[in-house]
């Protein structure tokens, strides 16, 4: 297989080329039927997608509607102007989505990456994302659960269960979600309680260890009045690798999450639920070895020799917990307004410690990094009624943050690197105001138009201190031996540790203010079919570097702002057996925040300009009852195009400053794919269900200089053969993973009884790559290799 870059002009050709075509179709369709006037969808207490094991109506061979809410409006998927995603809690047990981290296998487009396990991953959308790993980190692509905007980037480690359905809405979302993101936004819904006592219990098992059990009970108290629902996970896994220093399996994992809501209507026209939820997850993080010397050894002569065989003398587990509250609150006018409040408080604390040296030398370079997130958080929001030529949807939005970022490395010290250590902590308060405002427009019978606007204030204030100290061997994290205290906020100290001098410091508190902005215009060719064009610009907020290994480390970088030109068409066809979506994109990214990682510490600076031109083709069909397939495309090309005095590791260019521009970005690559089949099978005690989901991903780089042919590098990275190398540590080659799941359902569809294989072809992947240049090797971080396990569901 074989894909060809495509600039943006000839996405777009391809985009009117399809829409051509639905429109053709529509002129025929449209004279055997009636042209519904548009209505708004009424609310639904779940949302429906038709999928591999998910119930479908007998007898009938059409696919499900799709409900969604990204908008604050409820409507169907295919009738709403924008690249959007939506998969059930169904479909993403069904294809082994158990967590955050996962999620990207069912979407084109996204991609998930971590140093720290499922507990603190980083999404990227078309290209855009971060590479901060800090506590203190800002996300392009923003996560919000059941309305509450996860504004730590340790709560967006989201457990997949219990839920209800995901939306994953591609681009700048700068008007109705919580802050400001730059990418696009990744909701989750919780399943709510309804009067229905329902439930179910799931118990899993496979190799390496893997166990899980998995429940949830609801349904009414006081019938009408009062609903509950309860929910809990644990899951717990061995590991698919293994420490030959420690003698134990390690890349396991073991987590919990369990989750109450409370639903109350003393009246009919109000209502507010009460949700609150707690969970840990404890992550063994293996790290792969990449000796950079003659005969792949590091600085201390060690090479590793086997891939599933790692060699981690230090620590490398991360921990999160995280726990939270909320309370959304409704009340409906006579006159069909609405007025809602959301409140919710988030609380979550974040761990990792990491063998940098990833191996059992004795000089041991490791560090800890992580820190406290607490997050206070309130909406008010005000909607008209939804079935008006009309619509109004506005409010206001309050976000409070205040995170500890912390970082300890026993041989980092930034005076005497290789003997003692360096430490910081960091207190970020982050308050976030906003006033935002949307109104839709039907503007004839087949037009409708929407705009909205967000303002945002967003003031920052940092306080803090960096020391380097003197590591005692019984105890290399105790930081209390100071040596120079280079950085402290309080006294105004700034020092560069190399010389003794002192520096400048950044402004400790900062105010952004910016406005957001979108608008699309909707054309309803047909019943079902529908094309759209969408303007919108949102930005990522400003914020402090604070995993430091000199004083000018800890700086402030400004605002991010993205500019989204995008256009598609949405149609359903086949008298509602197939669905098709298509969108094209051009990204314009001015003041682009990169985060690089140099030797030790990181350093975030704005790129001068990003380009990302792309799109999406994705499907759904359904010929017959019991065969449904879909699939997905994303094409992206998002490079640098002016970015010429980029930071790098000092070996890479001799300190020298690299010209990334014309570079693609990190994480982005060219192409991501999606195919699911599910082939369900009648028999007279139930059905079979054979079911197959394939992702390809073309080659993509981890770091944004890894590409570059560096002009005065360090000796030992002077080689072609050594830079080939650096090339191919620092980046996935194309890979295509598959999974293959067989399941049986009781004729009443109450029990099921599955099995399931991931990762047929035992694909290699990694999920990020660091260089330790001082110690002359690179560490990597493995993915999952290929695993299986049954799993028994039943349900009340």
């Amino acid at each position: 297989m074989v894909f060809y870059r495509l600039p943006y002009r000839t996405t777009f050709i391809l985009a009117v080329s399809v829409g051509a075509t639905c429109s053709a179709y529509a002129a025929e369709t449209e004279r055997y039927q009636v042209f519904p006037a548009q209505r708004a969808v009424p609310q639904k207490q779940s949302t429906q997608k038709a999928s591999a094991g998910m119930p479908h109506k007998k007898g009938s061979a059409s696919l499900e509607e799709i409900t969604v809410r990204s908008n604050r409006r409820t409507q169907q998927a295919n009738n709403t102007p924008a690249s959007i995603v939506a998969l059930t809690g169904k479909t993403l047990q069904t294809t082994g989505v158990r967590d955050a981290l996962s999620l990207a296998r069912d979407i084109p487009g996204l991609m998930a990456e971590s140093t720290s396990g499922s507990t603190n991953p980083r999404y990227r959308l078309r290209g855009i994302g971060t590479n901060d790993f800090s506590a203190n980190m800002t996300t392009a692509v923003g996560v919000s659960e059941d309305e509450v905007f996860l504004d730590s980037g340790a709560s967006q480690g989201v457990p997949i269960y219990d839920l209800d359905h995901v939306e994953v809405f591609r681009g700048p979302q700068g008007t109705l979600q919580g802050k400001n993101t730059t990418a696009g936004m990744v909701s989750y819904y919780t399943k709510k309680p309804t009067n229905t006592l329902d439930g179910y219990v799931r118990g899993t098992a496979g190799n390496y260890g893997l166990l899980g059990e998995e429940g949830a009970i609801g349904g009414p108290i006081i019938k009408d009045k009062l609903m509950a629902r309860f929910a809990i996970v644990n899951r717990r896994m061995d590991g698919q690798y293994y420490n030959g220093t420690h003698k134990n399996p390690t890349g396991g994992y073991q987590y919990y999450d369990m989750r109450g809501q409370i639903l109350a209507k003393p009246v009919d026209n109000f209502s507010i639920l009460i949700k609150g939820h707690i969970g840990r997850n404890r992550t063994e993080v293996p790290i792969d070895h990449v000796g950079l010397l003659e005969g792949g050894v590091d600085a201390q002569g060690y090479a590793q020799g086997s891939r599933r065989n790692i060699q981690n003398n230090g620590r490398t587990d991360a921990t999160t917990r995280r726990a939270g509250l909320s309370v959304n609150a409704r009340y409906d006018f006579a006159g069909g307004w609405s007025l809602s409040n959301i409140f919710a408080l988030e609380w979550n604390h974040f761990n990792v410690f990491s063998d940098d040296d990833a191996s059992p030398a004795p000089v041991d370079y490791q560090e800890n990094i992580g820190g406290v997130g607490r997050v206070l958080s309130n909406e008010i929001r005000v909607a008209s009624p939804q079935n008006k030529k009309i619509r109004y949807i506005g409010g206001v939005y309050y976000l409070r943050n205040m995170t500890q970022s912390y970082s300890q490395q026993p041989l980092y010290s930034p005076i005497d690197f290789g003997a003692n250590g360096n430490a910081s902590s960091f207190n970020i308060n982050t308050q976030d105001a906003a006033v935002f405002s949307a109104l839709s427009f039907d503007l004839t019978r087949r037009l409708t138009l929407d705009i909205g606007g967000r303002f945002t204030s967003e003031t920052r204030n940092a306080n803090g201190e960096a020391w380097a100290y003197n590591t005692q061997d019984s105890n290399p994290y105790y930081a209390g031996n100071r040596a120079l205290t280079y950085i402290n906020t309080n006294t105004g100290t700034f020092i560069d540790p190399a010389t003794g001098q002192a520096i400048s410091g950044p402004p400790l508190k900062k105010t952004f203010n910016r406005d957001s902005e979108d608008a699309s215009l909707k054309y309803r060719f047909s019943h079902g079919i529908i094309g759209y064009l969408r303007y919108a610009r949102g930005f990522r907020t400003g914020n402090y570097n604070t995993y430091v290994a000199t004083a000018s480390d800890f700086s402030l970088y400004n605002p991010e702002v993205l500019t989204d030109y995008e256009g598609g068409f949405k149609a359903r066809l086949w008298r509602g057996k197939a669905q098709l979506n298509l969108s094209g994109f051009h990204y314009d990214y001015n003041n682009m925040q990169v985060t690089i990682l140099q030797n030790t510490g990181t350093h975030t600076t704005n790129a001068a300009r990003a380009v990302s031109n792309g799109f999406e083709f994705e499907g759904q069909v359904r010929p017959m009852e019991n065969l449904f397939g879909s699939f997905g495309v994303s094409y992206q090309d998002a490079h640098y195009t002016s970015f010429r005095n980029a930071s790098a590791p000092a070996p890479i260019n001799g300190g020298n400053p690299v010209d990334l521009s014309g570079q693609p970005l990190e994480r982005a690559p060219h192409v991501t794919s999606n195919f699911l089949l599910s082939y369900k099978i009648p028999v007279s005690f139930g059905d079979f269900t054979l079911q197959t989901d394939w992702r390809y991903t073309s080659r993509y780089r981890f770091q944004a200089w890894s590409d570059v042919h560096p002009s005065t590098p360090a000796a030992f990275l002077a080689s072609p053969q050594t830079q080939a190398l650096v090339r191919r540590a620092f980046s996935q080659k194309p890979v295509i993973t598959g999974n293959v799941r067989i399941a049986w359902h009781s004729v009443d569809e109450k029990t099921e009884v599955a099995f399931w294989l991931h990762n047929i072809t035992n694909q290699m992947t990694y999920t990020n790559a660091f260089g330790g240049f001082f110690n002359r090797n690179i560490s990597r971080y493995p993915g999952d290799l290929r695993s299986f396990g049954f799993e028994v569901m039943r349900a009340l």
